[in-house]
């Protein structure tokens, strides 16, 4: 950023911490379009439940608390002709140094629909000297920027102009010539109207998807080619033998891509969706299988104990009696069984391995890895599984089948695993019904216990935390929710887990709720993959407010798994109308797109474990035909242009755009 005007030492290196570097990375970034300006108010009380504009001098800004948002900033001013008012600002506290009493700010926000005189996380502007400072028109598009610390509007928008004013630009994908790109550079941040703005916007959001499809096929690599699996029918009758039950028509489906993945003659790397309980664990076990079959071994990752444990009770069972070995490496493995287990595997005489992340320490070797299963990858980075696959003998690949019931809206699919062949399991199994979802205000400890009381099936209590913390603000804690559930079940009636527990202390408490020992299970959201129990009919999330939409539907697909219909209490403290969708849709997709829409999909799957790319200007609730073009045109072959290493260049990310 040398040479521009205003630009010192400390503003560079606030700039390069955003991701801001150089004149087309701060052109690139493209703000927000926000929606029509509401009227100001200058007279009488704010207008309850509405978007409004108010000027107003500071008169204090303190940090709270408060319930199921973390720290807040609470601010308070005064209007020109003295009314006074309050700002809220929900996990800002950094904001307080910016509210010095006796400035001047013009704010725009939706005021509560309890209190007219408080508008909640309001977009707000310094106004220095606020009787010579013109009130924001109304004509125009409205934009909104992603400004990086130490910069206030007006010394943003000089850096704008100075960068515009560059003969330096160029497209990054060369297409078009210098003058059309600065054109298109000015629609994005001094547009005439939103159709110019739009579609400077959606120029960029091309290069960025191809940006991404480039980056995703790299990481793929190039297919290597490789001997088939053999899998033929009779492989194919004797594994799906070993099943305790038939697949369903959405199971057979999914199975026959998984089959024909794995007989093509390049290694397949395969995402496998599908809902709570909808088989994955079985067709996974099919293909390591057929793999083992064909002289080669499995390898299963997944991301907890309880999980490995209860993997290797099932492929135990349905293995019973047959020539394949398998074995079970975590954390808690004793010694000497951890010894035999390595030997094995090295060895070959192991044909499937079951494990956390104990897995991936360097002895860890396989004589010929065929296939890596990582079970709830999104709880796994790249790297980890590429460490899995890369475990296999020198001169060949593993293939690679990843699981998920985390539910993957298909524009964020496209986006997040490109590098990815994608199969879903469509439906539920025979005789599976969707829990019922009830969302209700938490009514006190005595309430929860009658609720348990009254229930004939096994409970699960799930709690944010599992103790207070004098820096929170009061969470429903496991330690409460225990003594409340013992007071209302009996001591012995009740087990407790959670992450911070030892191994065996974990299994413990998990066999004892499954065996029937005790009816209530309270934990965190340890309980959240993996745990089958059919005879739990009740989940009570406390807090529920806490947690995100997709986590919900996961924790509510503990239950309901048997021949009883499930119950899904969802307890409140706080606003609880984003959790509507759940009681509306039982379906995981319908709750993806709508976490998605709330959340964004950086919170939903964590786009940085794929390092280096920030979605500057491609917003994903839009932009799908953009998507599908860029991974079609990669495609066709051809290298990335170097122009483009820009969108994917190490950064702070810029805000996730979704319709603005």
């Amino acid at each position: 950023m040398h040479g521009i005007p205003g630009i010192g030492p400390a503003r560079a290196a606030a700039l390069a911490a955003a991701g801001y570097r150089t004149p087309q990375e701060v052109l690139l970034r493209a703000p927000r379009l926000l929606p029509p300006a509401p009227a100001w108010c200058d007279a009488g009380p704010l207008p309850r439940s509405e978007p409004v504009r108010v000027r107003g001098r500071v008169l204090q800004a303190k940090v709270g608390f408060l319930p199921g948002r973390g720290r807040v900033l609470n601010a308070r001013f005064a209007r020109a002709d003295g009314y006074e008012f309050a700002a809220r600002f929900f996990r800002a506290a950094f904001l307080q140094r910016r509210f010095v009493p006796g400035e001047w700010f013009d704010l725009e926000g939706r005021s509560d629909s309890k209190r007219s005189d408080l508008l909640n996380h309001p977009s707000f502007a310094h106004c220095p000297n606020a009787a010579q400072t013109p009130r924001a028109s109304a004509s125009g598009p409205r934009l909104a920027w992603d400004m990086p610390d130490g910069f206030a509007e007006r010394a943003w928008s000089q850096l704008l102009e100075a960068c515009l004013a560059r003969d330096d630009l160029a497209d990054p994908l060369g297409e078009l010539g210098m003058t059309a790109w600065c054109a298109m550079l000015s629609n994005l941040h001094r547009p005439a109207d939103t159709i110019a703005w739009e579609a400077a916007r959606r120029t960029v959001a091309l290069r960025e998807c191809l940006a991404l499809a480039w980056h995703l096929r790299s990481r793929r690599g190039s297919g290597a080619a490789r001997i088939p699996w053999r899998w033929d029918d009779a492989i194919h009758a004797r594994a799906l033998a070993r099943l305790p039950f038939a697949l369903t028509a959405g199971q057979e489906a999914a199975l026959a891509e998984l089959r024909a993945g794995l007989r093509g003659s390049a290694n397949d790397a395969r995402l496998l969706a599908g809902d709570v309980g909808s088989g994955k664990t079985a067709l996974a076990l099919i293909a390591s299988l057929a793999v083992i079959a064909d002289g080669a071994q499995a390898a299963w990752l997944v991301p907890t104990a309880v999980l490995a444990v209860q993997h290797a009770r099932f492929l135990a069972r349905c293995l019973d009696g047959t020539r394949v070995q398998i074995g079970l490496l975590t954390g808690g493995t004793a010694g000497d069984e951890r010894a035999r287990l390595i030997t094995a595997a090295a060895s070959g005489s192991l044909h499937l391995l079951i494990g956390t992340h104990a897995l991936l320490e360097d002895e860890v070797a396989f004589a010929h890895l065929g296939l890596a299963v990582i079970d709830e990858q999104h709880r796994f980075g790249t790297a980890q599984r590429a460490a899995l696959a890369a475990k296999a003998k020198p001169g060949s690949t593993a293939d690679l089948l990843l699981t998920t019931a985390t539910p993957i809206p298909r524009t964020l699919a496209l986006t997040a695993y490109g590098d990815l062949a994608i199969t879903r399991i469509a439906g539920r199994p025979p005789g599976r019904t969707a829990a019922t979802t009830l969302i209700e205000p938490f009514a006190g400890w005595e309430a929860l216990g009658r609720i348990l009381a009254t229930e004939t099936g096994r409970s699960f209590v799930v709690c944010p935390r599992i103790d207070s913390d004098a820096d929170d603000e009061a969470p429903l804690t496991v330690e409460d929710a225990t003594k409340a559930a013992r007071a209302a079940l009996g001591s012995e009636s009740v087990a407790v887990l959670t992450g911070a527990m030892r191994e065996p202390a974990k299994l413990a408490a998990l066999a004892a709720f499954a065996e029937g020992r005790v009816r209530c299970l309270v934990a965190t959201t340890v309980v959240e993959v993996g745990v089958d129990v059919p005879e739990a009919t009740l989940a009570v999330v406390l807090d529920a407010q806490r947690f995100g939409l997709a986590s919900l539907h996961q924790l509510r697909g503990r239950v309901g798994r048997g021949s009883a219909a499930g119950r899904c209490l969802l307890l409140t403290r706080g606003e609880a109308a984003r959790l509507a969708p759940l009681a509306g849709a039982a379906d995981g997709l319908d709750i993806a797109e709508a976490d998605l829409a709330e959340r964004g999909p950086g919170e939903l799957l964590g786009l940085r474990q794929h390092g280096g790319f920030h979605l500057l200007a491609a917003d994903l609730s839009r932009d799908l035909d953009l998507l599908q073009a860029a991974h079609a045109r990669v495609r066709l072959g051809g290298v990335m242009p170097p122009g483009l290493a820009v969108f994917l260049r190490d950064g702070a990310p810029g805000r996730l755009l979704l319709g603005g």
